[in-house]
């Protein structure tokens, strides 16, 4: 006999690597952060009640993925949000940039006004809305030799900022230069990764045999030959491609693809938040916090970040110019997000309580 369950309408919660890690330590009984011991526990029993109520779910992501393979349990990590999160996953983030990208190129090459759709089912695994199930078979994979690569790519990407945050000191950068800076930089940094990858294709290392295979999956090639279906689908030749694939990228409107605009604010916050004399805030895990609040808060319904990120968001004029659907929430203000949850739980619709309670044998 089968029994048709009530239809689901998750809300979409994504956590940040600390919160996740925090979940671990809780459930094995590990040192939780100072001042926010009560908290964890709380916050460990909240969301799972409602993710077993179907009323949640904490998506996982290629940003979870990478953070994880450089954790000291990794594997255990990764079973731990897959299962206690409901085991749906997003769209990688780059996957999602492109997506950003190719809605802009259409109303670009076509002369129109841009079209983007937000939802969440745009990036979202389609099991999002399914029933759990009652029983969760797991792989245990281990992706360890990947470790010392995202440590060093880390390492870099560090460096990198660092340098650049030099220099904000040095010309005592201002919000609105760096914004401009980031925001027209968009084409000549596609152009010159272009150029870049095009140098690697035609003279690749003899001595290293993956480079090409490294190469195919670099994300400007991926943009390059999305763009150039989109130009045939239109009849536009192929010795014509480059041409307008450029002109896109040099587009003003660039600017405007969300995850282009949120990043640049976020990235002239910290500028001057550097020039302010605040140390600290470069960081090893900054990138991936801008990368995964820029990517992801257009979409989910609630994202759970590292406190600098949130405390940037609520600055002007990144509070009053940037759009995005989720709600931003961070240990700065911990019960905030304990109340947000509580809300959730209650609000679960009595007949799904029923039979949330008979199939996973909650109160």
């Amino acid at each position: 006999m089968q029994i048709p369950l009530p239809e689901l309408d998750k809300k979409a919660i994504y956590l940040d690597q600390f919160m996740f890690s925090m979940i671990y330590n809780v459930k094995n009984e590990g040192n939780l952060p100072k001042g926010h011991e009560a908290f964890a526990k709380e916050v460990y029993a909240l969301l799972r009640r409602c993710v077993l109520l179907q009323q949640v779910f904490l998506p996982h992501s290629d940003i979870h993925h990478d953070e994880t393979t450089v954790f000291h349990s990794p594997i255990d990590l990764r079973g731990l949000y897959e299962f206690f999160g409901g085991d749906v996953s997003l769209m990688d983030s780059r996957d999602v940039e492109l997506l950003q990208d190719i809605q802009f190129a259409k109303a670009f090459f076509d002369d129109k006004e841009p079209d983007v759709s937000l939802g969440l089912d745009e990036i979202a695994d389609s099991r999002r809305n399914e029933w759990l199930p009652d029983m969760h078979v797991g792989v245990r994979a281990d992706y360890s030799q990947f470790a010392d690569h995202i440590r060093s790519v880390r390492g870099e990407v560090h460096d990198a900022l660092k340098h650049l945050a030099d220099t904000w000191i040095e010309k005592k950068a201002t919000f609105e230069g760096v914004l401009e800076s980031e925001s027209s930089a968009i084409g000549p940094t596609k152009e010159q990764a272009f150029a870049k990858w095009f140098e690697e294709v035609s003279n690749p290392d003899p001595s290293d045999p993956m480079a090409l295979f490294e190469s195919s999956g670099r994300p400007i090639f991926r943009e390059y030959q999305e763009l150039c279906h989109l130009l045939e689908d239109r009849g536009v030749e192929e010795d014509q491609h480059l041409v307008a694939i450029m002109k896109f990228w040099n587009w003003e409107r660039q600017r405007e693809i969300p995850h282009q605009k949120i990043s640049s604010y976020l990235f002239a916050a910290v500028a001057r938040r550097v020039v302010m004399g605040e140390k600290k805030i470069v960081d090893r895990g900054l990138v991936n916090d801008v990368r995964t609040i820029s990517t992801y808060a257009p979409y989910l319904d609630a994202l759970f970040v590292d406190k600098r990120c949130a405390a940037l968001l609520k600055e002007d004029p990144l509070r009053t110019e940037l759009e995005y659907k989720a709600r931003i929430f961070s240990l700065n203000d911990p019960d905030e997000f304990l109340g947000y949850l509580r809300e959730i739980e209650g609000g679960t619709p009595d007949e799904t309580r029923e039979y949330a309670a008979m199939i996973y044998g909650i109160d």
